[in-house]
């Protein structure tokens, strides 16, 4: 539990005893200020350790859908982007593998369709395959669903995950450090911002894009998933010297 959970705790017990009339005199306590902000930095998941997570999946043991229950929700993370909690809200109905296409439906305050590569596809198609043996087709039913044919509980998909990043070597038994499930989103961010600089494209007429795709009203809300990594710096060190090297051979050239 972190310490503003503790704070909100102790002041709603506090509330409670000035309603006692014995204690309706209690001097106010001086309260600690905490920041109104997150201060969390996110774990960045390389590819090697996402392509270390799906192999791990087929340990995941009985019921044999789990497997491939949970390599498919990792996919579906890690390549669209999509919030951990959105994952778990789509329905049959809402995945279309044929066209390559999610539909997320209205979250904070907007819906949106999320195209997804054909390798995906195929991915998914393995997945629902496996998951006609565990639960019906209804195309209202959920994507994403337990053994016992349920929506997976947010509770039961972290628990696993969690599992998973343990036995991958990337998070302690126990402790809040290291990845959350969350930190596919940020893993997909920086990748797809890596892949537009290696391939020389101009970033500020990306980021609209990316900001849209993962379902922001604006890129401010993008930037949070944007942490520097050292591939994304030495990526980015690498267009700088380019963009100098150039300059500086235009006016050698103007020069002479």
């Amino acid at each position: 539990m972190s310490v503003s959970c503790d704070a909100a705790i102790l002041r709603q017990f506090f509330g409670y005893l000035r309603r006692v009339p014995k204690w309706k005199d209690l001097p106010e306590p001086s309260w600690p200020k905490l920041p109104t902000e997150s201060s969390f930095v996110p774990q960045f998941l390389s590819e090697q350790d996402v392509r270390k997570l799906l192999a791990l999946c087929a340990d995941l043991g009985r019921p044999p859908f789990r497997a491939s229950l949970y390599r498919a929700l990792l996919l579906v993370l890690y390549c669209t982007g999509l919030r951990f909690g959105e994952a778990l809200r789509l329905r049959l109905r809402d995945v279309d593998i044929q066209s390559g296409l999610l539909f997320v439906e209205t979250f904070k305050g907007r819906s949106r369709w999320v195209p997804f590569h054909r390798s995906l596809s195929k991915e998914l198609a393995r997945y629902l395959e496996a998951r006609a043996k565990y639960a019906d087709s209804d195309p209202a039913s959920h994507f994403f669903v337990s053994s016992g044919q349920n929506r997976l509980p947010v509770s039961t998909a972290h628990g696993t995950i969690h599992r998973l990043f343990v036995m991958a070597g990337l998070k302690a038994e126990a402790g809040r450090a290291g990845p959350r499930p969350y930190d596919f989103r940020h893993a997909f961010a920086v990748h797809r911002l890596s892949r537009w600089y290696r391939q020389g494209v101009d970033l500020h007429s990306r980021l609209p894009w990316l900001s849209a795709y993962m379902g922001h009203v604006d890129i401010i809300g993008t930037e949070t998933y944007l942490n520097a990594t050292p591939e994304l710096l030495d990526l980015a060190g690498q267009r700088l010297r380019r963009r100098y090297r150039k300059a500086d051979g235009q006016s050698e050239v103007d020069e002479g």
